[in-house]
C-alpha cells in the first residue's frame, strides 16, 4: 500500500489532498501525476532492482503550492510519513545523531528536462550528524566532504546567498528545499527550455525525497552515467562513465571529467556485471535506448534513475533500424520514432576533411555533426550576434542550465571541461548541436574571436571552415531501410515521414475498430486452435457479425475443409494440410529472428501467467480456491492485471511482426475489462474468451509460426 493510500485513510486529510505516495513498485499513479524520476524509481523496483526508498510530492502538490505558496499542513503532514517510510526502509533516522538518514530533494517533470531544475543532495546533515557519520564510518573526511557538499548546493539553490545561514533543523531543511524545487519550474531557464522544446508551462513538476547512497564514502565507492547504446552513433554496447569518489551531480554538471566504464570494471568486476545486467533488463523492458545514473556505495551498486536517453540524429535511426532487427520494436514504431528533420540530418555529413590540418582542439565527441562559426564565450553575446544574423560557436570551460538560450542560438558547442555525459553532452544532443567537450584548459582563451569548424563526431576544432566529407555507408544503409518500410525510395523518406506525421493514426482508434481480416486461415488456425467451436464464439474471437462468420463457415463447411458438429465446427482430415499449407506460406512472411526474439520474451510472461493462472485456481497444492476469500482473490487478480500492463507492449509488437496476431492485444484487454467488471469467468474459463485461453492461443500461435511444435516446446520446458 502506498504512503499516500495510507493516508488517504485518515479522517483528518481529505481523500484530494493526498498527494505524497510511497514509490514502492507497487504505485499506479501516472507519469504525469509523480514525474519521471518518480515513475522511473517506482518501475525499477517493480523490476526487482536495487534502488533506494523513496516517496513523491506529485503534481498536484506542486499546483496546490503554486496557489497557497506554502506547502499545506495536510502535504506536511503526508511529507513527514512519507520520510518515516524511508526510516523503516532503511533503518536510520532523520535528524538523529544515531544512524542518521539523510536525503536528496529533487525535481521530476512527466517530460524529461535536464539540468532545468533544482536538486539538493545530502539533506539533514548538521553537526551532530556529520560527527555520526564520522564516527560510523571511521572516516571524517568523508563526513566533513559531505557536509560541505551540502551546505554549498543549499546556499546556491534554496537560499540564493553563498553566505546564507543554513537551517539547523534537518525539518527546516527539507521544507526548503521541496519549496525551491517547486520554485524552479518557473525559473528563467526553465522558461526558456519549455519555450524551445513546445511543453506546457501547466505540468508542473513532482518532487522526489529518497535515501542518500554516497559515492563519496571511500575508494570503493563512486558515481556514474551510462547509455545502453552510444547516444551518438546508436551502437552498442553500453556506453557510459565513471566517478571515482564523486556524486551523481560531479558527472552530470561537467564539473570533474570521469573516467570510461571500463574503469569499473577493471576495479569492481562484479559490480560492472551487475550494472550491465540491469542496463540490458531496463532496455529490453523499456524498449528504447536508455540514460541511466547509478551509484555505487562501498562495493554496493545502486541504480537511481533510467529514461528513455536524449540522442544525435544518427543514433535515432541508427537504434531504431537495430531494435526492429532485434525484435524490441515493430518496424511501424520505428518509423514512429524518427522525424523528418533526423532524416535529413543524418543525410548531411557528420564529419569534415580534415587532410593537412592540425586540430586547434581535440576532446571527446558529444554529438556528431559538421558546423562552422565565430566561436563566442558568452551566451548573452551568441544570442544576440546570432539574432543579427552570424553563425556562432559557443565555447565554455563548461556549461550549465543558465547557459540555455545561448546553446541554442549557437552552431555548435565546445567546452574545456566534462565528459560525454555532461550537461552540454546531454543538452546538446537534445538541441542536435554538434559538440566537443573535454578539449582542457585554455581553450576559451585560445579560440576566442576564431573561425572555427566544429567535428563533433571526430571530436576536433579545426581552423577555419571544413569541406565535408561524403555520409557513411552505414546511415545510406539505415535510411533505405526506413524507406523500405515506409515504402518509398530514399529521396521520399523525409516527406513520407512528415505526411506521417501530420496525419497521425490514432492507436486507441486502431485497436478499436480495426482488426485483422477475416481469411480463411484466420478462420481455420482458429478452429484447429479452438478444436470444436460455434459461429457465436468464433465471432466473438474475431471482433465480427456471427452472421458473416456463418457465412464463412458454410463455404469451409462445403469445400471439405471443416465440419458442422453439434459442439461446433471442427477440421476434417482435409482440412489439417490445407491449415498447414497457409501456416507455412505466412512464416515465409515474417521475420523469423525478430519473431523468434519476441517469442523468448513471451516465454518469460508465459511463466509468471501460469503461477498466476494456478494460484487462481489453487490457494495451495492441496486446497482448490473456492473463491470465499476475497481478499485473495483481489491480490491474484491485481497480479494478472500487473502482469497485462508489462506485456501488452510485447503482445502489440507481436502484431506488428505477423499482422494475424493483432487482434489478440484486444482480445486480452476485453478479458481485463471483463474482469475487473466482476466477470471472474474470464480468467482461465475454457471456449469462451477468458484471459488464459486467449493466452493459450497466441502461445500455440507463436509455436506455429516460429517453426516449433508443441512436443519440442515441451520437451524445453516451455509448452507444458
Amino acid at each position: 500500500m502506498t504512503a499516500g493510500a495510507e493516508l488517504a485513510q485518515r479522517p483528518d486529510v481529505a481523500a484530494d489532498a493526498v498527494t505524497v505516495v510511497e514509490l514502492d513498485g507497487a504505485c499506479e499513479l501516472s507519469r504525469q501525476q509523480i514525474g519521471g524520476k518518480a515513475w522511473s524509481i517506482n518501475h525499477m523496483r517493480a523490476l526487482g532492482l536495487p534502488v533506494p526508498p523513496a516517496f513523491v510530492i506529485t503534481t498536484a502538490g506542486w499546483a496546490d503550492y503554486t496557489r497557497r505558496g506554502a506547502i499545506a499542513a495536510e502535504i506536511w503532514e503526508q511529507v513527514r510519513a512519507g520520510v518515516a517510510m524511508i526510516e523503516r526502509g532503511t533503518g536510520r533516522r532523520f535528524g538523529s545523531a544515531d544512524k542518521p538518514l539523510l536525503v536528496s530533494v529533487r525535481s521530476g517533470a512527466a517530460i524529461s528536462m535536464p539540468g532545468m531544475m533544482d536538486t539538493v543532495l545530502n539533506l539533514g546533515m548538521t553537526d551532530a550528524v556529520q560527527q555520526a557519520l564520522a564516527d560510523e564510518t571511521s572516516n571524517p573526511v568523508y563526513a566533513n566532504d559531505t557536509r560541505q557538499r551540502f551546505v554549498h548546493q543549499y546556499r546556491e539553490t534554496v537560499l540564493g546567498d553563498a553566505a546564507g545561514a543554513v537551517p539547523a533543523d534537518p525539518w527546516d531543511q527539507l521544507r526548503g528545499a521541496i519549496e525551491a524545487v517547486f520554485r524552479s519550474w518557473d525559473s528563467a531557464r526553465a522558461k526558456t527550455y519549455r519555450r524551445n522544446r513546445g511543453v506546457p508551462d501547466t505540468l508542473g513538476t513532482a518532487v522526489t525525497v529518497q535515501a542518500m547512497v554516497f559515492g563519496n564514502l571511500d575508494e570503493r565507492s563512486g558515481t556514474g552515467v551510462l547509455f545502453s547504446r552510444n547516444p551518438n552513433t546508436g551502437d552498442g554496447p553500453v556506453y557510459g562513465e565513471w566517478l571515482v569518489g564523486g556524486q551523481g551531480e560531479d558527472v552530470v554538471s561537467g564539473r570533474l571529467t570521469p573516467r570510461p566504464l571500463d574503469d569499473l570494471a577493471a576495479t569492481q568486476p562484479e559490480v560492472h556485471e551487475r550494472l550491465i545486467a540491469a542496463t540490458q533488463l531496463l532496455e529490453r523492458d523499456g524498449r528504447d535506448l536508455q540514460d541511466i545514473e547509478f551509484t555505487v556505495e562501498a562495493g554496493t551498486l545502486w541504480m537511481l534513475q533510467s529514461r528513455a536517453a536524449k540522442r544525435s540524429a544518427r543514433a535515432a535511426v541508427r537504434t531504431a533500424v537495430a531494435m526492429v532487427a532485434e525484435g524490441l520494436i515493430s518496424a511501424d514504431e520505428a518509423l514512429d520514432r524518427i522525424t523528418a528533420d533526423q532524416v535529413r540530418e543524418v543525410l548531411r555529413p557528420a564529419s569534415g576533411d580534415t587532410t593537412g590540418r592540425d586540430p586547434l582542439a581535440r576532446g571527446e565527441s558529444a554529438c556528431p555533426g559538421l558546423a562552422s562559426g565565430v566561436v563566442v564565450t558568452d551566451p548573452d553575446e551568441a544570442e544576440a550576434r546570432s539574432e543579427a544574423g552570424e553563425d556562432v560557436i559557443l565555447v565554455r570551460p563548461t556549461t550549465s542550465p543558465d547557459d540555455l538560450h545561448g546553446m541554442i542560438a549557437a552552431r555548435a558547442i565546445v567546452t574545456e571541461l566534462g565528459g560525454t555525459t555532461s550537461h552540454a553532452a546531454l543538452v546538446s544532443r537534445e538541441l542536435g548541436r554538434p559538440c566537443v567537450v573535454g578539449c582542457g584548459p585554455g581553450v576559451v582563451d585560445a579560440l576566442v574571436g576564431r573561425t572555427v569548424t566544429v567535428d563533433g563526431g571526430a571530436g576536433l576544432v579545426l581552423d577555419g571552415e571544413v569541406v565535408a566529407k561524403p555520409v557513411e555507408q552505414i546511415i545510406l544503409d539505415d535510411v533505405a531501410q526506413l524507406a523500405q518500410w515506409a515504402g518509398v525510395d530514399n529521396t521520399r523518406l523525409a516527406e513520407r515521414l512528415e505526411e506521417r506525421a501530420t496525419t497521425p493514426e490514432s492507436a486507441e482508434q486502431e485497436e478499436v475498430s480495426v482488426h485483422t481480416p477475416i481469411t480463411e486461415l484466420a478462420l481455420l488456425r482458429l478452429v484447429g486452435i479452438k478444436g470444436r467451436v460455434n459461429a457465436d464464439n468464433l465471432a466473438l474471437s474475431l471482433f465480427a457479425d456471427a452472421t458473416e462468420i456463418a457465412s464463412h463457415c458454410t463455404v469451409l463447411v462445403d469445400s471439405g475443409l471443416c465440419a458442422n458438429t453439434p459442439a461446433g465446427f471442427r477440421l476434417t482430415p482435409e482440412g489439417r494440410p490445407r491449415l498447414e499449407q497457409l501456416l507455412t506460406e505466412e512464416r515465409g512472411t515474417v521475420d523469423s529472428a525478430a519473431l523468434s526474439a519476441a517469442y523468448d520474451e513471451f516465454c518469460v510472461y508465459n511463466a509468471d501467467l501460469k503461477v498466476i493462472i494456478t494460484d487462481w485456481q489453487m490457494k495451495d497444492p492441496a486446497t482448490v480456491n473456492d473463491h470465499a476469500d476475497t481478499d485473495y482473490d483481489t491480490a491474484v487478480l491485481t497480479r494478472l492485471a500487473e502482469t497485462h500492463r508489462a506485456l501488452r507492449p510485447l503482445v502489440q509488437r507481436l502484431g506488428g511482426l505477423a499482422p494475424r496476431l493483432t487482434d489478440y492485444t484486444a482480445r486480452l484487454d476485453r478479458a481485463i475489462e471483463r474482469i475487473a467488471e466482476g466477470d471472474h469467468t474470464y480468467v482461465a474459463r475454457p471456449i469462451m474468451d477468458s484471459y488464459h485461453t486467449v493466452w493459450f492461443e497466441l502461445h500455440e500461435d507463436l509455436i506455429g509460426l516460429c517453426g516449433l511444435t508443441r512436443a519440442e516446446e515441451a520437451a524445453a520446458g516451455r509448452a507444458h
